[in-house]
């Protein structure tokens, strides 16, 4: 398999229960029979993998691969972006899922490990949407970030809060369906004031679910109509409802069954939701937990180029590589594509400190 890609591999060796760490050698070398060479850059603590990306763009790599699990694809994925602007919109992300949930994986039919070697350097892209989501941060002032898989607020967010302090080594779906039951009863419904597409929804609620993908809590098949190209959220408001009410639906919860409770849960199709609260209400994006409500959560259409195996998205057409070394690199394109129109180009970026990189599985230098 030749390579069509100046390709960097961003790795989080503490991902999968540091299962990636062990991992790595294998698949690296994998990587470079397979494909050829590549940059290796190692995150080495949160918010690694952002700046880690966004270097290597500047750098000239158009394939980034985020090797671990949904947490380190949401901090490459905001990588893509300085900002408001994407800093290379020619650009695409690919996937090598190594942890314990991988839920954006089965929204994108990635298959897990080595098997998914050869999609790195696919020419198989879909133009997705993404979530951006300005949230207000725990000891007060705003941030926004990206997400492309679900948004909590309320409940999700208190379960990740508990998941993301645990032990994972028993799993993704175990993980989860534990931490959903053991904050199930402890958790207090809150009082939430909801703009829904300019329709006004005030309610106690237990969880609100935001949706792009269709996975999410290490297996759960949450919204099993949505699709990340097609420009709206699936939005599930799930009321006042009490703890042995959601424990004995949680099995049909995970099969993809939401939709068969609407005097419990409402649905809609939206593109922009706000969100506040006289109350402290956690908020989760791609399973990550970075703050609370007030928030506001607004669809962008097309903003991530990513690599994926899912028959049902709409593939776009990939220009050809810029040169290397004076030489034009192949294009091996052969899927029937359609036309999307790139991004708005990223004006030029003051240089910031250049990150940290290890040429060599996880030495030091």
């Amino acid at each position: 398999m030749k390579q069509p890609h100046k390709m960097a591999c961003v790795v989080n060796p503490y991902s999968g229960n540091g299962r990636t760490a062990r991992k790595w050698p294998e698949l690296a070398a994998l990587i470079e029979d397979q494909i050829g060479p590549f940059e290796f850059l190692r995150t080495q603590r949160a918010g690694d993998a952002t700046s880690l990306v966004r270097q290597a763009l500047r750098d000239g790599y158009d394939r980034i691969v985020s090797v671990g699990g949904d947490g380190t694809h949401h901090e490459v994925l905001n990588g893509f972006f300085d900002g408001l602007l994407p800093i290379n919109p020619r650009a695409a992300m690919a996937i090598l899922p190594m942890g314990t949930g991988s839920d954006l994986a089965r929204t994108l039919h990635i298959p897990k490990g080595r098997k998914a070697v050869p999609h790195l350097v696919s020419d198989r892209v879909v133009a997705a949407d993404l979530g951006r989501v300005s949230f207000t941060l725990p000891g007060g002032g705003q941030q926004f970030l990206y997400f492309i898989n679900t948004c909590h607020i309320g409940f999700g967010g208190a379960v990740v809060y508990y998941v993301n302090n645990s032990s994972k080594q028993y799993g993704g779906l175990f993980t989860y369906l534990w931490g959903a039951i053991r904050t199930l009863f402890r958790y207090r419904c809150p009082f939430v004031e909801l703009d829904i597409d300019g329709m006004q929804l005030d309610q106690v609620c237990r969880d609100i679910i935001i949706a792009n993908g269709q996975y999410d809590g290490g297996g759960m098949h949450v919204a099993p109509h949505a699709q990340i190209d097609n420009g709206k959220f699936e939005v599930f408001v799930v009321g006042d409802t009490s703890p042995w009410y959601i424990l004995a639906r949680l099995y049909k919860i995970y099969l993809g069954r939401i939709m068969d409770y609407p005097d419990k849960i409402k649905y809609f199709e939206a593109a922009r939701i706000t969100a506040r609260s006289g109350e402290p209400v956690l908020i989760t994006l791609d399973g990550e937990q970075p703050g609370q409500l007030p928030a506001a959560i607004e669809i962008m259409p097309k903003a991530l180029r990513i690599v994926t195996a899912c028959p049902d998205h709409s593939i776009v057409k990939l220009e050809p590589p810029e040169p290397v070394d004076g030489k034009s690199l192949p294009h091996n394109g052969k899927t029937k594509t359609e036309s999307a129109p790139p991004p708005p180009q990223q004006p030029q970026a003051d240089a910031e400190e250049r990150p940290r990189r290890l040429l060599h599985p996880f030495s030091r230098q």
